[in-house]
């Protein structure tokens, strides 16, 4: 059912009223209201669970709305259905991109709606406007429209992504963390092509958990908190400690907790690390209780080396001693000694998110559980509640399937079942991807815990103020070798900047 509003004229091309959705005895949306214009870049922003995602699916016809109106261009809808929102010029350009990577470019940015003569599709037609669209995004010296998506970086990847939401005519293109996978050079880019198409009219929904590209980029910003609206800003009349207080609901005064331990005996040692081709000559010492922080630019061989670690990755040559003797070669030996990683990845690598909770976080715990062969189902029920509770993981119920969590809170789960684990080295790869201020707040208190616990700690991530507020030392990647290590006094974004974009005559130790 349609309903035609005021036709007199205005720049909204999208809003929506009193938005309500729940999902069983669980209410995702409550009255939410929300407008969108045009040339304007909106951003849309909350904890993981607040609602974002609910919203967004709403808009693009994926979740029928139990109340509300949703109004495009004038036209009032009680709900609308995928193909709708495609008519109507809405487009989504999702984290995780849907491409199939042995196509080429232009076969992918027209894979539904490619141009056809009598019926055939025409090859040229599509190379030649697969080339204008890059050409309006200013990404046509730099990508091929017949190069294999393979081939590309993964910040050309995105731009595929933002000219296949194009090719379908999309005026409301939403943003769901476009800089989440992004390595640094190339978040410049990806800012130019979203401001160029505000210029050109686009109505741009963005959203992010880094509150530093809200106030680059956004117009306005509306603040969605347990499934509410709190309040939206224009973002020239607002600050970032109020944008935390309306999504938290409380001050973060204290992101990064106090450092109040020593670091003990050395218990990981590397020396001389060589893996063929991507990692060379790397040694480095990890303490108890100590925050080693691995920075450097994508491919610069930090998570390689993460990998390598727990025997994800043959090694060529070096020595990895753990407690003095040499370190378990396989994944397995590596957990029962106490050796964990925390991966980049937690859909692909850290979670079955077909499974439970509970079945993911008992998973690599089974042998605790067990009482002469048998499995005891108390002993891992009670576990899984016990590590739940302790995360303030949302919604509290084992049975959840894992999928139909938040982002933060499946982090949680994959830091949960190896807390489990009672570790001695954890080994997080971007602990914080993707996830919200305040689930960001509790890893890093659980991190400071786990170190005066004399848990050794290695941080690797592109997120350089969490590494200066979590870390004891840094040791800064370059092309696949130790450009530096800088201490706590030593550190900046200036410092580890200068050190990951090394050249032959900076690449130097900082002590």
């Amino acid at each position: 059912m349609t309903t035609r509003t005021n036709t007199s004229r205005n720049k909204t091309i999208l809003s929506l009223n009193e938005i309500e959705k729940t999902f069983g005895g669980t209410r995702a949306l409550s009255g939410v209201s929300f407008d969108l214009k045009q040339g304007e870049i909106h951003a849309l922003v909350g904890e993981n669970g607040a609602g974002k995602s609910t919203l967004i699916k709403t808009i693009t016809g994926a979740y029928t709305p139990d109340a509300g109106i949703i109004t495009i261009d004038e036209v009032a809808y009680n709900n609308l259905t995928p193909e709708q929102a495609r008519r109507l010029g809405v487009g989504v350009v999702y984290q995780e991109f849907n491409l199939l990577p042995d196509m080429p470019v232009a076969e992918n940015i027209f894979l539904t709606s490619p141009p056809r003569q009598f019926g055939l599709i025409d090859t040229r037609k599509r190379a030649k406007q697969a080339y204008q669209l890059l050409k309006r995004l200013g990404a046509h010296r730099h990508i091929d429209p017949n190069e294999l998506v393979k081939d590309l970086t993964v910040g050309e990847q995105q731009i595929v992504e933002i000219a296949k939401a194009l090719a379908t005519d999309a005026r409301i293109l939403i943003m769901d963390e476009p800089s989440a996978v992004l390595p640094s050079r190339d978040l410049d880019r990806l800012f130019s092509v979203i401001k160029t198409l505000r210029d050109e009219g686009q109505g741009i929904i963005y959203i992010s958990h880094r509150l530093n590209e809200i106030f680059e980029l956004a117009d306005r910003v509306t603040v969605l908190k347990d499934g509410q609206t709190m309040a939206t800003k224009n973002v020239a009349e607002t600050d970032e400690d109020e944008l935390v207080r309306l999504m938290v609901g409380r001050e973060l005064t204290d992101m990064y907790p106090p450092v109040d331990n020593k670091p003990g005996e050395v218990l990981l040692e590397v020396r001389d690390l060589c893996m063929e081709n991507t990692v060379f000559d790397i040694s480095f010492q990890v303490r108890e209780g100590e925050v080693v922080g691995l920075a450097g630019l994508g491919g610069s061989g930090r998570t390689t080396v993460c990998r390598s670690l727990v025997g994800l990755g043959n090694i060529h040559s070096g020595q990895v001693l753990y407690r003095g003797q040499p370190a378990p070669r396989t994944p397995a030996a590596a957990t029962r000694a106490g050796m964990v990683l925390i991966p980049e990845d937690r859909k692909a690598y850290g979670l079955i998110l077909n499974q439970t909770m509970r079945f993911n976080l008992a998973l690599p715990n089974l042998s605790q559980f067990e009482r002469q062969g048998v499995l005891r189902s108390q002993l891992e029920k009670q576990a899984a509640r016990n590590i739940i509770a302790d995360l303030g993981i949302r919604p509290p119920d084992p049975q959840i399937l894992t999928e139909n969590l938040s982002g933060g809170n499946q982090q949680k789960v994959v830091v949960g079942k190896w807390l489990l684990a009672n570790p001695k080295l954890v080994i997080f790869d971007e602990p914080t991807r993707g996830i919200d201020i305040g689930a960001k707040a509790e890893i890093y208190a659980r991190i400071r815990e786990l170190t005066r616990q004399s848990v050794g700690v290695i941080m690797a991530s592109s997120e350089l103020p969490e590494l200066i507020g979590m870390c004891d030392r840094i040791l800064v990647f370059h092309e696949g070798r130790l450009a530096g290590e800088l201490n706590q006094e030593d550190f900046s974004e200036e410092a580890i900047m200068h050190l990951a974009t090394a050249t032959d005559d900076n690449n130097v130790s900082v002590q």
